[in-house]
């Protein structure tokens, strides 16, 4: 399993009452912090969030919460802890309430639908024949890419996790909607990591680590990175492209524009 797993896992972690130490160089990591994770495919992002969530193990060095490693801790304890929602997590052919049940079988339906609300779903669940009642297909077969990640976004949510480990929340949802969910995930409630290919809403964020070539290639906020990285800039100009060049074409050129 671990046969050609990027070099970004050498020494990777030390995860002790939320001080997390990437790659030997300090990471403050505490409640309420918010870092994302960025680079691109196959760079090691989603590895990086198995291992701190104690699914793979580190390739050297330790990932240990309070001092004790990860894989010796009770796996319900630690899911409570440290909650992860992977790209790859199954929803089941069962209601939407139990599908969100998963999370804590004392829910009450409140705050199911906060959780729904949250994720961008109120809209959704309101136009189901039978709201939280409603069976979906196995493995989310009767949803679209986006509302299957914000039904998993929901569930982890519900969980209410110290630690939110999150894989591309907002992939398959157009650009507006993605950034939107982005920034509301990163500005309340727990701690999180999020992997995401969106540079734009980690304005949000208080670190941003930039994963090149297997290593941290740079780390820093939001608009340092604008500033000395370029492959980080340029993801951002590429999101910008079509409302900058629309805010700053020349007069002349927006006069010729067709009248609607």
């Amino acid at each position: 399993m671990l046969v050609g797993a990027p070099e970004v896992l050498v020494g990777i972690a030390v995860l002790c009452s939320f001080a997390l130490t990437l790659l030997m160089e300090q990471l403050r990591f505490e409640p309420g912090r918010r870092v994302a994770v960025v680079g691109p495919s196959g760079a090691g992002k989603t590895t990086l969030l198995l291992t701190l969530a104690g699914l793979l193990p580190p390739l050297s060095g330790r990932v240990t919460l309070d001092g004790i490693p990860l894989h010796l801790l009770d796996p319900s304890a630690l899911r409570t802890t440290v909650n992860l929602t992977a790209e790859d997590a199954h929803v089941f052919g069962t209601t939407v309430r139990q599908n969100l049940l998963l999370a804590g079988p004392g829910l009450r339906d409140p705050e199911l639908l906060a959780a729904l609300a949250r994720a961008g779903l109120g809209p959704w669940l309101s136009e189901l024949p039978r709201g939280l009642d409603t069976v979906l297909g196995s493995g989310g077969t009767d949803l679209s890419g986006g509302e299957r990640r914000r039904l998993l976004l929901a569930r982890a949510l519900l969980v209410h996790a110290e630690v939110l480990l999150l894989d591309e929340p907002a992939e398959h949802l157009d650009p507006v909607t993605a950034d939107t969910l982005l920034r509301d995930v990163l500005t309340a409630g727990p701690a999180v990591v999020v992997v995401t290919h969106r540079v734009s809403p980690l304005v949000a964020t208080d670190e941003v680590l930039l994963i090149e070539d297997g290593a941290v290639g740079c780390r820093g906020r939001h608009h340092e990175l604008l500033r000395t990285s370029a492959r980080y800039r340029e993801s951002w100009q590429v999101e910008q492209g079509a409302c900058h060049g629309s805010r700053h074409a020349p007069a002349s050129r927006r006069s010729r524009a067709p009248a609607r």
